[in-house]
């Protein structure tokens, strides 16, 4: 059984959180800083904080704070703020964009956190400033690639089988879920629960929901890689099953010989007229009497098996992402 978030955790708990001095090179950046710094940097782009969300590991060592804003051109995608930070080297300080999803109560974002994580060393509280920046001037962006992700997965769908080997994937290749939350997942899917208004549990996007929801269980340390690791492996499925979906039509152009045979070199086929004219009678029947018998003799052999075919396969290989 994994451990469980605590629930209820309000700013005022993290900034009581001690800052720890762990001495050497290692630099912890205080929950207090990241969260004034985000407001900040927010206010300064007009940006209306609607509500601001935080998860903690139990002690508060291990925090992310979200912040959903009235800024997205979707009103079922509300764009967010994220970050992650940590007191015990566990976890590198990251942040990025990300979209609220108001139906489900879900939360999604990319791989865009992980690319601007910042190890606790020497001027981390600067550079931490500067990612924050960062993320927001890029905001509209990452929001339209999130939306788009939504746009592109409500016109997919899929088998339970297809469902099944992804969260098999998710669980065994990516590990971005664990036991608990792939049991979510396969309840969901067995019991063709629709988490979304007129869109059938075999929708896709139906599909990203139900992980979503189970994401929401996984540990502060770890759920930004893990919703950014099932997101890549979602999307790019479904990417690639919309591009192959249509047949391709295999147009080769016709060959042209365009070797000229050298002069005075023998033919092959000028071998074989010499060797080979068959007269034909007054019934077009071959006359053979000018070949040897061995020629016209029967071939018994039987042809090799080269593969057999036992009818449909029981599984299937997903493509190589």
């Amino acid at each position: 059984m994994s451990k469980r978030i605590p629930t209820g955790i309000t700013r005022e708990y993290l900034e009581s959180v001690a800052l720890p001095n762990h001495g050497g090179r290692y630099t912890p950046i205080s929950h207090k800083s990241i969260i004034d710094k985000v407001h900040e940097e927010l206010t300064a782009r007009g940006f209306n904080v609607e509500q601001e969300l935080y998860r903690a590991s139990i002690g508060g060592n291990v925090a992310n704070g979200m912040y959903i804003l009235d800024q997205g051109s979707d009103p079922d995608m509300k764009m967010m703020f994220v970050w992650g930070n940590s007191y015990d080297k566990s976890m590198r300080f990251k942040c990025g964009i990300g979209v609220y999803i108001p139906k489900t109560g879900n939360y999604i974002f990319a791989g865009n956190l992980s690319s601007y994580a910042r190890k606790h060393t020497g001027k981390a509280d600067e550079e931490a400033i500067q990612m924050i920046q960062t993320q927001l001037n890029m905001a509209n962006a990452h929001y339209t690639e999130l939306v788009h992700a939504r746009d592109m997965l409500v016109t997919s769908s899929a088998t339970i089988r297809t469902y099944s080997e992804l969260t098999g994937r998710m669980f065994i290749e990516e590990q971005c879920l664990n036991k608990e939350q792939v049991s979510s997942v396969r309840d969901r899917l067995v019991n063709e629960v629709a988490l979304l208004d007129n869109i059938a549990w075999s929708n896709a996007w139906n599909y990203y929901n139900s992980v979503a929801t189970a994401l929401r269980m996984s540990h502060p340390k770890n759920w930004f890689e893990d919703q950014a690791a099932c997101h890549s492996l979602i999307t790019k499925y479904f990417a690639l099953a919309t591009l192959t979906e249509e047949p391709i039509e295999d147009v080769q152009d016709p060959v042209q010989d365009i070797v000229q045979e050298p002069e005075n070199q023998l033919s092959i086929f000028d071998v074989i007229q010499d060797v080979e004219e068959p007269c034909l009678d007054q019934a077009n029947s071959v006359v053979v009497e000018e070949f040897p018998q061995e020629f016209f003799e029967a071939q018994t052999s039987e042809p090799e098996d080269d593969f057999s075919i036992f009818g449909e396969p029981t599984t299937y290989n997903l493509p190589d992402l």
